[in-house]
């Protein structure tokens, strides 16, 4: 979507390990540079190793920050791209205008997220697995409804030529990766010590997807969202 070319520059913000990074350096040829910016040092350090082992540190780098206070100058790149960091983030608005900011006018900015409130398992539980939904969307992460924000956000953060999609994650017959994936161990666990739900409750729901285990029966589907958007010209303009 991001459509890269020779000579860019591209921020990556909330990069993790680097692998995104590394993927955008040959698109944007041995003129252009990849910048990844995260708030975890360690992330950081392994995403700079990635770039020298595969011989690319002269053109990829990595540094820690903050996604809603970027140490970059204005107009500073051409493209920017955020994967999955607006539900950590209290305040996804003020991080988007931090991008519009440091990407030059009519520069493009792509925000990848998880709406966790989509997320369904295949239950007779429901009132159960809709209680483990809510915990983790609304207890557990800063901002887990943000796949479904990411439209409003742009608009009312005066983005232009806004593209939307959607992409169904889905996960069949293997209940130990939609756990894994999902992190049910440690909603189920903290719901519980939360009082969000009862031990029987939990007892009934574990024992159900048990068995959807043993009969590879087990599904379990979310939706992620992709907005991609244009900076305004006139950066006067902005919010």
């Amino acid at each position: 979507m991001l459509g890269l070319s020779p000579g860019q520059h591209v921020l990556d913000v909330g990069c993790g390990p680097g692998i995104d990074t590394l993927a955008m350096a040959e698109p944007v040829g041995a003129d252009g540079r990849v910048l990844g910016v995260d708030a975890d040092p360690a992330m950081v350090e392994a995403a700079n190793a990635r770039a020298h082992a595969a011989g690319l540190a002269g053109r990829v780098h990595h540094q820690t920050g903050d996604a809603c206070a970027l140490a970059l100058d204005t107009d500073s790149v051409d493209v920017c791209r955020c994967e999955r960091l607006f539900i950590h983030l209290d305040d996804p608005a003020r991080a988007l205008r931090e991008m519009q900011r440091v990407v030059r006018p009519e520069g493009r900015i792509l925000v990848v997220d998880s709406d966790w409130g989509s997320l369904s398992i295949d239950t007779q539980e429901i009132e159960v697995e809709r209680k483990l939904a809510r915990f983790r969307s609304e207890r557990l992460l800063s901002n887990g409804y943000s796949g479904r924000q990411l439209f409003r956000l742009f608009k009312t953060c005066g983005m232009t030529d806004i593209e939307i999609q959607v992409l169904p994650v889905v996960i069949l017959g293997d209940t130990g990766l939609l756990g894994y994936l999902t992190k049910l161990d440690e909603v189920e666990r903290d719901a519980l010590e939360a009082g969000a739900v009862t031990r029987l409750e939990l007892d009934r729901w574990r024992l159900e997807q048990e068995e959807a285990a043993r009969k590879e029966t087990g599904f379990g589907c979310m939706s992620m969202v992709l907005a991609l958007g244009r900076v305004e010209g006139d950066r006067h303009g902005r919010g």
